[in-house]
């Protein structure tokens, strides 16, 4: 038995907690007498990851996949998205064919091809097209059942109609790599839009005047917004206006996690046709020294978003907020314990 800072009803307060066959049960008063040892929240689930530890889900073999899985687990996750990149058609089921039933893995997210040319980031941008109008070879992959995120541009010709064709079907559509103006995505919205994919990155930069997708983020109270907060990506006071705009329940933290994520800084390595170099938690194009992406786990992004805004706010980005969005009901399949320096001391498993 132990006294712990856990999330419930009035906010993160300390709380006895005692253990049964590895599932807590906690107290639903508040422990004023004893000062809390430690930390406690449900595993992470992150809807946006291309990989890590060397492994990329576009180049994976059955075998990469499962090293994935263990490899994330003990990083704290409970359940993940394995995430594409735009490539072609044969490339995306080839990625696919290798995803293999297990219960870490929720399905996936496909994150492009259907994005702007204007807002590729690191993805490949000979590979980016429009969506298909009606059916077409693409009807496979949009159609298959294992579907449960998408980002896409809404702004693109066919983009409304896709929105529209997915949401029936219960897919999550995030607008994201995109150009969109305000009026622009909030047709997405109304299509059926129900997300914003790593907000303020890889979008039409907010102008007064013209504050396109992320104006739109910041005030439509029904969008998800995903954040990737590594301090890098996102500076400490956009994160903060978003999280005053939008509240803790609408904010989704996700790692956009690579190849390059557990990896050693100043590692080298080809991603998606570009030559890579990590760094403190991002990875770079070698070229230009752009971002191509994050080099994070959400272990690494609960971290900073308790130290910069809360544990309220790291815990339902990182745990509670995502679990809703996928829809996961019942009990965590399992618990991490962290020290009050938010270091992870204990993986619980039920």
């Amino acid at each position: 038995m132990s006294v712990m800072l856990t999330l419930g009803r009035g906010g993160v307060r300390p709380r006895r907690v005692t253990w049964s066959r590895g599932r807590p049960e906690i107290a639903t008063t508040p422990e004023e007498s004893e000062p809390a040892g430690g930390i406690l929240t449900p595993g992470f689930v992150d809807l946006h990851i291309h990989g890590a530890f060397g492994i990329d889900f576009m180049e994976a073999s059955g075998g990469d996949m499962a090293r994935l899985c263990d490899g994330l687990a003990d990083e704290g996750y409970e359940a993940f998205l394995p995430t594409t990149v735009s490539a072609t058609l044969e490339g995306v089921a080839a990625a696919l064919a290798q995803l293999q039933a297990h219960p870490m893995i929720r399905g996936f997210h496909l994150e492009g091809p259907f994005l702007s040319p204007e807002y590729p980031g690191a993805q490949p941008l000979e590979a980016i097209i429009a969506p298909p109008v009606g059916h077409s070879s693409w009807d496979a992959i949009v159609d298959d059942p294992r579907l449960r995120v998408v980002t896409l541009a809404p702004e693109r010709s066919g983009g409304l109609a896709l929105i529209a064709r997915l949401a029936r079907r219960g897919v999550h559509v995030s607008m994201g790599h995109s150009n969109a103006t305000v009026a622009q995505a909030r047709a997405g919205a109304l299509a059926g839009a129900r997300g914003v994919t790593h907000t303020f990155n890889a979008m039409r930069q907010f102008h007064h005047r013209d504050p396109g997708l992320v104006g739109v983020a910041l005030t439509d109270r029904d969008l998800v917004t995903e954040l990737i907060y590594d301090r890098v990506h996102v500076a400490k006071e956009a994160a903060g206006a978003l999280l005053a705009c939008k509240g803790k329940r609408a904010i989704v933290a996700v790692s956009d996690g690579t190849k390059a994520s557990g990896l050693a800084e100043k590692t080298k390595l080809s991603m998606w046709g570009h030559d890579c170099v990590v760094g403190k938690g991002d990875v770079r194009l070698v070229s230009s020294g752009a971002l191509a992406g994050s080099a994070i786990t959400l272990r690494n992004a609960f971290r900073i978003l308790a130290e910069d805004f809360g544990l309220d706010a790291a815990i339902r980005a990182c745990c509670v907020n995502p679990r809703r969005v996928l829809g996961i009901r019942g009990e965590p399949a399992l618990w991490l314990e962290f020290g009050l320096d938010y270091s992870l001391r204990k993986i619980h498993r039920a």
